[in-house]
Order: C-alpha cells, then structure tokens, then sequence
C-alpha cells in the first residue's frame, strides 16, 4: 500500500505526463490549474499565487516549484536560470528559514523527494520538467539548485569509458546540452504560438494542441537563430510539409506548393493544401516578429532546388 506522499507526486506525475502529450512543452496555467483526482479527493500540482507549492493534503515536503514569465512592463525579482551543473538554480523565499515554504523545501531536499518543475516560457504558459530534485541549498545566497539527472540520466547506461572521457564527465555534458536544448524549444514555440495568435499561418487553424513552430532556417543550421523571425506557426501536417520541402514560403509570404504534390490527385485533405497555392501567409503584427525576408529566401531557394 503506497503512502499518501507517494500516491499524490504518482498522480501529479500521470497528470503532467496527459497535458504535454496534449500541449506538447508549451503547457498553459489553465491546464496546470485544474484539480488532479485521487481516490475521492483532488489536490493541486501548483498555485498561481506561490513559487514553491505543498498540496493542503501533503504531510510535509513540497510537490512543485515554479518560475514565471512576466507579463510586458512587469518585472521578475528572481535569478533563476540554467546552472553550469546540469540543472537549474532555483531561487529561495526571502527571509531562510523563517518562511514556511523553505522549510517544507528543505524537507524535500533532505529525503531526496522526486518534484515537480514548471519552468515559465511566456506569460501564461510553462515547461514542466519532472521528477527533479533539489541537489544543494544554500541559505545565504537564498538559492537551490535542481536537477533532472533519474530523467536523463539513460546515458551512463549506454556511454563507454575512454582514456580522455569518463561516463560522469559524459553524462554531466550530455545533461547540460539536453535541458538547455529542451527549454530554449519550449520558449522558442510558446514566443512563436503568441506572436501568431495561436493560429496556423498557413491555414488559420486555432487549435494550439495541433499547432508546432517551424524554424524557417533549420536548428541545427549555424544561421538558425530562437528569434520569432526565424519562426512560423503551421499546423503538424503542413510543418512536416514545410520541412520535406514539398510546401515553399517566397520572402513576399506566399505559399507555393513543389509540382509533385500539385500532380498527386487524393482526398479532400490534400486538396485543401492544394488551394493554399499562390496565397499569402498569415503574419503577426509586430515588425519584428514577421518572418525575416533574408532566412524565407533561403530557404525559398533550397525548396526550389529539390
């Protein structure tokens, strides 16, 4: 019979895992906020109000922390961020122990609880990043630091020890190049869903659960950049579409589809994709937003060399 400490971070960790499937890493409060069944009751994962957060029916110990994107004009009073360790540093309550909430934390860190990490990418919505947990705390700086190294840690199991390289120094490597990677496309795709309204530039579809951001020049490209101009919002199909070359955008935004699709004759789901030829993408409305002219013509011109 598992504790009720146990049952309450297994249920919260099965919900975190029902919402990203469904809002990929680009997960909103609204989601977040919704009560999680257990037994008869619901619980919390996390509070809008507090960064580090205890579920009313958790004995001790905390369940989650958050950090936040302000909204335009508003300022974030914390310092956290990615640490050199592999993880992130985390900031404290102010005022050490005396605050309730740092006490329930240092809890955690001294059972080594498995938390929750609902890392802010754009005003409203959040990565979450579980289980993590809290390696060191250190009272006079007001800071923890928090890694993921159970949900990463797969490479010790497969890396070879070499005369220069160690696993240890492998993994540590392999996790710092993984979380930055993982965060920087969580924040990427929220900046890039908000800039077009949470709609398809090619289509107009609303639906942000079938919605991804396209690099307009690849990531792994060296001109690739995380700006929203390297960026479009385009539905799953049409961002497969976009990336095989077989959809082209001109630095004018208009569409172009390649002549192998245009000559395949199917449903009305490639007819649909047919029409959107010679029309114009949707595009927002900040300047410095809109698709940058100089990365949609070249990559216009590897779509018209395939």
């Amino acid at each position: 019979m598992l504790n009720l400490d146990t049952r309450l971070r297994q249920a919260a960790f099965q919900r975190l895992e029902a919402i990203t499937r469904q809002f990929s890493n680009d997960v909103p409060w609204e989601a977040i906020a919704e009560p999680v069944p257990m037994g008869e009751e619901t619980f919390y994962i996390a509070s809008r109000a507090i960064g580090i957060f205890k579920p009313r029916q958790m004995p001790d110990g905390i369940l989650s922390i958050k950090t936040v994107v302000p909204k335009q004009g508003r300022v974030n009073i914390y310092s956290d961020g990615a640490s050199d360790e592999g993880g992130f540093w985390y900031s404290l309550e102010a005022g050490g122990t005396a605050k309730a909430a740092n006490r329930q934390l240092l809890i955690s860190y001294e059972r080594q609880d498995p938390i929750i990490y609902l890392m802010g990418v754009a005003p409203g919505r959040y990565f979450p990043l579980w289980p993590c947990y809290i390696d060191s705390v250190d009272l006079a700086r007001e800071l923890c630091h928090v890694s993921m190294r159970e949900r990463i840690g797969d490479v010790r199991r497969v890396a070879e020890t070499t005369g220069t390289y160690d696993v240890d120094e492998l993994e540590k490597r392999y996790v710092i190049r993984e979380a930055k990677t993982r965060v920087h496309q969580a924040e990427f795709r929220a900046r890039v869903m908000q800039a077009y309204s949470n709609r398809c530039a090619m289509t107009g579809l609303p639906v942000p659960q079938l919605l991804e951001a396209a690099h307009i020049i690849p990531d792994p490209h060296p001109g690739s950049t995380t700006e929203v101009s390297n960026g479009i919002s385009l539905s799953r199909l049409h961002h497969r579409a976009y990336d095989a070359d077989l959809i082209g955008i001109d630095p004018d935004y208009r569409i172009h589809l390649n002549d192998d699709l245009l000559s395949t004759q199917d449903g009305p789901l490639l007819e649909s994709m047919k029409q959107l030829n010679g029309h114009k993408i949707f595009t927002p409305k900040r300047l410095d937003q809109k698709p940058s002219k100089e990365a949609l013509e070249l990559r216009y011109q590897q779509f018209l060399s395939r």
